[in-house]
């Protein structure tokens, strides 16, 4: 190796073949050529985007599954994250499949979530404040069968206008024409939309977040603290003010008697 920094001869083929096989991680056009970096990129980065197998039985509703389902190297399905930016993207892959793969969207790893079709959505506004906030991601579990939607509980709801993340408020059923939408923020109304304008319905399983909860016991005993220490002041102001009165009618009795 140190004839080799010294460029006092040159490594030969052999050499050469035994770096590359001892270090695979490195780029042999950077190794024998100069050209290039000089370290592979890792063999997880490209996915693979392939059109997602509709199931008839299930489409009562719209094309209840989801456009797209999107395989790693090893041809395991990933957590596709679509963040708000690529939101409009992700419904226009429903015409338009290789969209996606155009976008190159990041994948995510986790375990819990492993199985069938997954999301993970970005949440922008404040419509489902305090449960969810901006910026926030949800992984969300795509829902073959409308009829067997949770009430009340919160959905990934894609439609041919617009994403949102809304609670639904019951099942939907084959006879329904309308689809009701609630939000956790009191100054939204609920309201309905067409049930026929829904492509996806995606079932919120995990949050990512960066906002870490308040220690609930704290709080309680803080305000406990604060309750005491106002019974002990006003007992005391209340003592005060008696005897001030008692203090007030004494003085009074005197006056009289001088008169």
């Amino acid at each position: 190796m140190y004839n080799f920094i010294g460029h006092k001869f040159k490594p030969g083929f052999d050499t050469l073949v035994e770096v590359l096989s001892h270090y695979p991680e490195v780029n042999p056009a950077w190794l024998l050529l100069g050209k290039g970096e000089m370290l592979n990129k890792p063999a997880s980065a490209p996915t693979q985007h392939k059109p997602a197998e509709h199931k008839e039985g299930h489409r009562y509703g719209g094309q209840n599954a989801p456009a797209v389902v999107t395989l790693d190297m090893t041809g395991q399905e990933g957590i596709m994250l679509v963040p708000t930016p690529a939101q409009a993207g992700y419904q226009l892959a429903r015409e338009k499949p290789e969209v996606l793969q155009e976008m190159d969207l990041e994948l995510l790893a986790l375990p819990q979530f492993s199985g069938k079709s997954h999301r993970a959505f970005e949440v922008e506004g404040s419509s489902m404040e305090p449960t969810l906030w901006t910026s926030d991601i949800v992984v969300a579990r795509c829902v073959d069968d409308w009829r067997m939607l949770k009430p009340r509980h919160v959905y990934v709801v894609v439609t041919e206008d617009t994403l949102m993340i809304r609670r639904i408020a019951r099942p939907i059923q084959p006879q329904d024409q309308e689809v009701e939408l609630l939000s956790d923020n009191s100054y939204f109304s609920p309201h309905q939309i067409p049930r026929e304008t829904i492509w996806e319905i995606w079932e919120v399983r995990g949050i990512l977040t960066t906002r870490v909860p308040a220690n609930r016991e704290e709080v309680f005993e803080r305000v406990a603290g604060l309750l005491e220490v106002m019974a002990r002041d006003s007992s005391d102001v209340r003592g005060r003010l008696l005897d001030m009165m008692d203090r007030i009618g004494s003085r009074s009795g005197e006056s009289m008697r001088l008169r």
